[in-house]
């Protein structure tokens, strides 16, 4: 089924928006109804310059730059400050258990392409410590074993702490999901 225009708004505003940083400068550009300075940006926001370009890149179409290099909301900016506005309205202590569940469930998000690549490294590093002690066992490595025992070790001790990491981080830090995009668009 192809995405209509409603689909195309809602993926980019929410996309635009998926960031605490962006959520905040939205807000920030949205409550200053003659604009808002790069500096002042920056300085109600605490990023560095690197940081905040990023951030402005990343919402480019909702926020514009004019000949005053002022900042400001366009439309569908205007749009994106609303529905922010609109999910903070009457949120009561009611809604914590769903919030909790929502976050719970997020966060145990691990992706396939993250989930096999651990699974993969964790089974070469065995590997590698397993074919390292049968050939140090056949005498094929004579003269090589301190450096060879010392590999095994570095090894078994990277596939515990993958192995380790696999099981108590069910959530992939932002840079791999970034590269992850990437790399499967």
């Amino acid at each position: 089924m192809a995405k209509t225009r409603e689909d195309m708004v809602e993926d980019a505003v929410i996309q635009a928006v998926g960031h605490y940083e962006r959520r905040n400068i939205i807000k920030i550009i949205g409550a200053a109804p003659g604009g808002v300075t790069y500096t002042e940006i920056l300085g109600l926001t605490g990023l560095n310059t690197g940081h905040l370009n990023y951030h402005l890149r990343g919402l480019e179409g909702l926020v514009e730059r004019d000949e005053a290099r002022l900042y400001r909301l366009t439309p569908l900016g205007l749009k994106a400050l609303r529905l922010l506005a609109a999910i903070g309205e009457d949120i009561g202590n009611g809604d914590m258990p769903y919030i909790d569940t929502v976050l719970t469930a997020q966060s145990s998000l691990l992706s396939p392409l993250v989930r096999g690549f651990m699974n993969v490294m964790i089974l070469v590093s065995l590997f590698g410590t397993l074919g390292g002690l049968w050939l140090l066992g056949d005498g094929y490595l004579y003269g090589m074993t301190g450096r060879m025992i010392g590999g095994m070790v570095i090894a078994l001790i990277c596939g515990v702490l993958l192995y380790s990491l696999l099981s108590n981080y069910r959530t992939a830090p932002d840079y791999f999901r970034r590269w992850e995009k990437r790399v499967l668009k």
